[in-house]
């Protein structure tokens, strides 16, 4: 059993992209993918900042830096669900 889990081929996404379009280069781009790591981190990062420096209650509420920030984050984030929807 522990030798056909481990020629059993590993789970990757890429496999059920597209051939073809300028979505699927992006998403299989080794810099797309890194650079999505490093967002995630800095907003695991930015997570802790906001909790200490951020007394509002309410994204409105809060100074201009920490309404930029999750604003970034978000439009990030969203661009990154687009091109892995439309791979």
């Amino acid at each position: 059993k522990i030798r056909a889990e481990m020629i059993k081929p590993s789970y990757d996404v890429t496999e059920f992209y597209y051939t073809e379009g300028i979505w699927q280069l992006i998403a299989r781009d080794g810099n797309f993918e890194k650079i999505t790591l490093g967002v995630i981190a800095f907003n695991a990062l930015w997570i802790s900042i906001d909790t200490d420096g951020n007394s509002a209650s309410t994204l409105l509420e809060a100074m201009p830096q920490f309404q930029i920030a999750e604003q970034m984050f978000c439009v990030y984030f969203s661009f990154e669900w687009f091109v892995r929807f439309k791979s």
